[in-house]
């Protein structure tokens, strides 16, 4: 196995064969790429009415699921999902054709880059300090060497988390966001048609569920 440059493997009994190898794997493990160098956070927002929510919400999940994306949320209200970016305007037309009515559809964007620059730019420090510390290993004492295992725990932790946010970001980027929310259609009331029995149709009904009613 060739040397990796710029890391020195430790001969440290204290220096672990498993924090070595964390430290090899979180060098070696770049950034996700971002998807296109694109940095555009798309969102959805809508409010329909629809004669059947249930169906209507398996009906938008089924969709988005053919279309290479996911549901976060699902009920008879509401409907979160997660769709690939350049489907977002297939979805507004197939939410648009589930519905009886569009009551209101709002779409946001947000630039991402300043947030994906800080997170590769606190990767990319991280890794190059943690690279120094390891070239320190081999001539430092038992006390430097534990100060220096601590220090490279540390930054371990922190190249994990700004890790974790790129990868949140970079799936912001690839998938847009789409909340739909789910309202029965209004039913409009019978026609008065007026009874057969004529003493019916004399009959005061706010009286009579009173119990105040004399024929």
């Amino acid at each position: 196995m060739k040397p990796i440059r710029g890391i020195v493997p430790s001969t440290h009994p204290i220096f672990s064969t498993a924090m070595l190898c964390m430290v090899l794997l979180c060098v070696l493990s770049g950034p996700a790429p971002i998807h296109g160098e694109q940095y555009l956070s798309r969102s959805m927002r809508a409010q329909i009415m629809v004669a059947d929510p249930k169906r209507a919400a398996e009906n938008i999940t089924e969709w988005t699921e053919e279309r290479g994306g996911y549901y976060l949320f699902r009920s008879m209200v509401t409907v979160v999902v997660r769709i690939p970016m350049e489907e977002l305007e297939e979805l507004r037309m197939f939410t648009e054709r589930t519905a009886e009515q569009v009551v209101s559809m709002d779409f946001e964007a947000q630039d991402l880059r300043e947030s994906i620059i800080r997170a590769k730019s606190g990767i990319q420090s991280r890794e190059e300090i943690l690279k120094k510390n390891l070239r320190f290993l081999d001539r430092a004492d038992v006390e430097g060497t534990l100060a220096i295992e601590r220090e490279i725990t540390r930054l371990l932790q922190e190249i994990e988390q700004f890790k974790g946010r790129l990868r949140k970001l970079t799936t912001d980027v690839r998938f847009a966001r789409a909340e739909i929310h789910l309202s029965f259609t209004e039913q409009t009331l019978p026609q008065d048609i007026p009874s057969s029995f004529q003493w019916i149709n004399t009959i005061d009904f706010y009286r009579f569920v009173k119990g105040r009613y004399e024929p």
